[in-house]
Parts: C-alpha cells; structure tokens; sequence
C-alpha cells in the first residue's frame, strides 16, 4: 500500500465523521495531532509533503472509528480546553460543557473576591480551579463521591499550579461541615430518572450515570440547598447552581422563593435559563 499525505489522510477523516458531527474539519485535524504528537502549525505547515507511515494510518484510522462509534472527542484526546485552559479529561468524570464556562462569568459580574468556597461534584476540577486562577476564592474545598475524579481534579490542580484548594471524597448528603461558606457553587446530577432514555447516545453512554441524575426527580440536591444553605452560608453569602434548563427553571425558582432566598437566573448559550444565583 503506498503512503498518502496528512492532507489526504485529512480528506478521508472528514468524509467518516461528517455524518456524525458539524465540526468534523476540527475534529479531524486535533484527532490527527493526537495521532502525530505535534502541534497545530507543525500540522499545517507539513500537510502536502508529510507521508504517513502505515502505523500511523492504522492509528489514525482507529482514532476516527471510536469517534464514528459517538465517544466523545474529548476522551479520545484526554483534555478539555475550558475557559482558556487545559484540563485531562478521563471517562471517570462528566465532561465539561461549553456553557458551563458562563458559570465563570456569572461570577465575576456579581460577586467580590470570596473568602472559603465550597464547591459540590468535583470532576475533573475545573471550576474549583478556576475559582483559584481567576481569584475567585481563597480558600476552597470541593467534594465529589468519586475517588477517581477527586484524584484526576488534584492532578489537574496540580499541574496548573493552585494551592488553595482541598480536594476530597465526600458525600454531601452525608458530609459534616467544619465551619460555613462564603460561596458554594455546584453543577449537580439535574436530569430525572425518567429522562434518561430520552439522552444522547454520546452523553448516556460515556458520561458517568451517578452525575448525569439523582435517580429520582432531578431535584434532590436543590431541595437540600433550599433546606440547609442558611446553616451552611456566611452572611452575606451566596450560591450559583447550574440546573436543566427552561422545563426545570419554574420548580427551582419555587423552591428558594418558598424558603425566602432573592435570587436571579441567568441564561445559556442558547438564551435558555440555565443558572441560579441565590443569596440570604
């Protein structure tokens, strides 16, 4: 078999994930620097005169059956570039969306620096971290019931050089709080039991079920918030949850203004509510 060009391998990569994905050019060309180790303009500049050897054909080939199979681009990468900065991503943990980065913004528009966070379901650690890296919070603690999140979150911490967060494995709903909080932040498991078949197959297949849903009614975890955050909140505090969106926003809005929280959502990229803001 003769050897063919990045650029030709290129082609035949974007014609098997076109079907299946909109950002097939992208997808393709960080697929095939995965496949080559190097970097975007090593890729570019080498395109029409690089020859790919028969194992890296067979590599690349492989990379781009598992994402035709619908697993996610980032675990066949194993990073997520979010809000500007690289995390390792591992099927262990619920890969970060896009959106999730308004979460950032949402707070640097409507709170001050916060002395001790808490954050609740860890990840990969993305935004407990970017609570340090974008000075954020002081000190912060952020839990998650998964032992291999935790460690991942640590590892990504790590390498990104923060010290002011203490990552470990606990249970909110069975966890003893040592003192109050400033600010919690969450982006709990939301989705209903019943609303699961209903998912997409890339998202019910490799996302862990356990941050996906409650395995009840998707609101366990806003309805302890409502329940517990005067005992667990600073005065002035507040707390920023991310929730399912325009068919779930009317039952979380009654369940603060029940509880006499003032609050204010905030929404998506695709203007559909999708974040509470609550404060005392």
């Amino acid at each position: 078999m003769s050897r063919i060009t990045i650029n030709q391998a290129l082609s035949i990569g974007q014609k098997n994930l076109a079907p299946i994905t909109a950002n097939y050019k992208n997808e393709v060309l960080w697929l095939m620097q995965k496949c080559l180790n190097i970097n975007s303009v090593q890729l570019l500049l080498n395109s029409t005169t690089q020859e790919l050897s028969s194992e890296e054909m067979q590599q690349f080939n492989q990379l781009i059956k598992r994402r035709t199979s619908k697993e996610p681009l980032q675990h066949i990468l194993g990073s997520i570039e979010f809000y500007g900065y690289h995390f390792h991503i591992t099927k262990d943990v619920f890969i970060p969306r896009p959106e999730t980065e308004i979460f950032v913004d949402i707070l640097k528009s409507n709170l001050s620096i916060q002395n001790k966070a808490l954050e609740i379901g860890a990840g990969a650690g993305c935004m407990s971290i970017l609570l340090e890296l974008e000075h954020l919070a002081n000190q912060i603690l952020s839990i998650d019931s998964n032992p291999q999140a935790i460690a991942l979150a640590q590892s990504n911490a790590q390498r990104l050089g923060c010290t002011k967060i203490n990552f470990c494995v606990n249970d909110l709903f069975y966890m003893q709080h040592a003192s109050k909080y400033d600010l919690i932040i969450s982006n709990p498991p939301y989705i209903s039991l019943e609303e699961i078949d209903d998912l997409d197959v890339e998202v019910l297949l490799y996302d862990p079920l356990n941050a996906l849903t409650d395995y009840g009614d998707g609101l366990s975890f806003y309805q302890y918030f409502a329940k517990n955050g005067r005992d667990l909140l600073n005065s002035p505090g507040a707390m920023l949850f991310e929730f399912g969106g325009r068919h779930q926003s009317q039952k979380i809005q009654q369940l603060f203004s029940h509880s006499g929280y003032q609050y204010k959502i905030f929404n998506d990229l695709n203007n559909d509510p999708r974040f509470i803001l609550i404060r005392l």
